[in-house]
């Protein structure tokens, strides 16, 4: 591991990750609409979350918990929310954000990112963790359905597993070894068949919908720039999205608006975002202060992008060029968002 990859894995110890789980908050949506979903931790070990508007009520989630959890949504399934607890069991609940817990996995790597959650209306819902021995296990259609074995060798420090789906395409799987490849399956979580992404890489996030296919960001180890890719898991050609960017970055997609990739500027902690397509022009979303970050997409409402500013979360809908709205105020940067 490299002593950038080891600062960054410190970083997200303190601060979290916007690129995995909350990441995932990186599920897309295909068809119908879903409201927005946001999703914060408070400090004092207590999951809150609201759906349905940005000025909808707090529901107070679970309590207690690490700060590690991860967030999706469809318009056929309504919410889905996953959390480790202390003790390293992971718990999941969906339909409703006053839905009964159940619990899906015991021996969850306590880490950032180390449970990935995404949603879509013909597979339902898809949960992915990382156990303590750095082995990746999946599964999809149902709370109660079977764990799968995807993976073996991923980095049990960084938590590095990142999903999304979709009704066309089905379920997406990117894992991030702890040699800095990122690896990737689509279509079913059986499939023997990875595709060896990038080399190099420090963070990966994957989004996907019916119309555009996959899509796959990393930030590069080595000079500090994020690529992506879109359409394929076998194409060649990644695009140079950002130079000099701060290792943090996250993507939604949706058949109606396009891929949507959010980054900070390592240099003066500004937000940029971009929608619609790899090449598109990026809009400044906050100007400088932005501590932390997550996006969702749906093709109805549009991009959603929250942001926690050192201490207030903030979250815009609709458009790149919103008004934000005061979310909550909290201590820690944890937060996550879909719809």
């Amino acid at each position: 591991m490299t002593l950038r990859r080891l600062l960054y894995v410190f970083v997200l110890v303190l601060l979290g990750s916007a690129w995995l789980p909350l990441a995932s908050a990186q599920a897309a949506t295909s068809g119908g609409s879903t409201p927005p979903l946001i999703a914060a931790w408070d400090g004092s070990a207590n999951v809150w979350a609201k759906q349905g508007s940005l000025t909808a009520a707090w529901t107070e989630e679970y309590g207690p918990s690490t700060p590690y959890f991860a967030v999706a949504s469809d318009p056929t399934n309504g919410p889905l929310i996953a959390v480790i607890d202390s003790s390293g069991n992971v718990w999941a609940k969906e339909g409703s954000l006053t839905a009964p817990w159940v619990e899906e996995f015991s021996g969850a790597e306590s880490a950032t990112g180390s449970v990935s959650v995404a949603s879509d209306p013909t597979n339902g819902p898809l949960i992915a963790v990382i156990d303590t021995h750095g082995n990746v296990w999946a599964k999809e259609g149902s709370l109660t359905a079977p764990w799968v074995e995807e993976y073996s060798g991923a980095s049990v420090a960084a938590g590095d597993v990142a999903v999304a789906s979709d009704a066309t395409n089905g379920p997406l799987i990117a894992v991030l070894e702890e040699n800095d490849n990122v690896w990737a399956k689509e279509g079913s979580l059986t499939s023997p068949t990875w595709v060896e992404e990038y080399a190099d890489a420090i963070a990966v996030a994957v989004a996907s919908d019916p119309t555009n296919g996959p899509l796959i960001a990393v930030f590069d180890d080595s000079n500090g720039n994020v690529y992506a890719k879109e359409g394929s898991l076998t194409s060649p050609t990644w695009v140079e999205e950002y130079a000099t960017a701060a290792p943090f970055l996250a993507v939604a997609s949706d058949a109606t608006n396009g891929p949507l990739i959010v980054v900070s500027d390592r240099n003066n902690d500004n937000l940029y975002a971009k929608e619609g397509s790899l090449t598109s022009a990026w809009v400044e979303e906050v100007a400088s202060g932005t501590v932390y970050f997550a996006v969702a997409s749906d093709p109805t409402n549009g991009p959603l992008v929250a942001e926690f500013d050192g201490s207030n979360v903030w979250a815009k809908e609709g458009s790149l060029t919103a008004a934000w709205t005061e979310e909550r105020t909290i201590a820690t940067p944890f937060l996550a968002v879909a719809g």
